[in-house]
């Protein structure tokens, strides 16, 4: 998916000290829809998003390839950055007035979370029968 498709994205000036714009943090606990919910509000807004993520890590450095040129922009440039605090903390903080709670399922943030760890991407998941046998496996060890 590349979210420059449709609009010419552009950062906000953050030069201008009179300028009045509200900050917002997407928050999500991670496999919610936080990147889903980016690309949308991108390709309707124009606006480059940003995260307090680490791009030095293998999957934020996807999101980079993915089209998410804001990926570990936290300040005035972007005007909506995701995080996923207080499950963890992001590379930089990030002070903000507003915030967009994104809610999902946690069954199915585990199951999505679960693939993506297994996989090491964004849109991959393992095969059924893998996931099978990890199932039992984990049911084995909390017993």
């Amino acid at each position: 998916m590349n979210v420059e498709s449709i609009l010419p994205l552009k950062y906000l000036d953050d030069t201008k000290q009179d300028q009045d714009q509200d900050t917002v943090i997407l928050a999500s606990y991670p496999r919610s829809g936080n990147t889903l919910l980016r690309a949308y509000l991108e390709k309707i807004m124009g606006l480059m998003t940003g995260s307090d993520c680490d791009i030095t890590k293998k999957l934020n450095k996807e999101l980079l390839t993915m089209g998410f040129n804001g990926e570990g922009i936290a300040d005035r440039k972007a005007w909506i950055v995701k995080t996923h605090y207080p499950e963890r903390f992001g590379k930089s903080k990030f002070y903000s007035e507003r915030c967009i709670l994104l809610v999902r399922s946690p069954f199915d943030c585990f199951v999505s979370l679960f693939n993506m760890v297994c996989t090491g991407s964004h849109n991959k998941s393992i095969a059924a029968e893998d996931f099978k046998t990890y199932s039992e496996l984990w049911s084995e060890f909390i017993e």
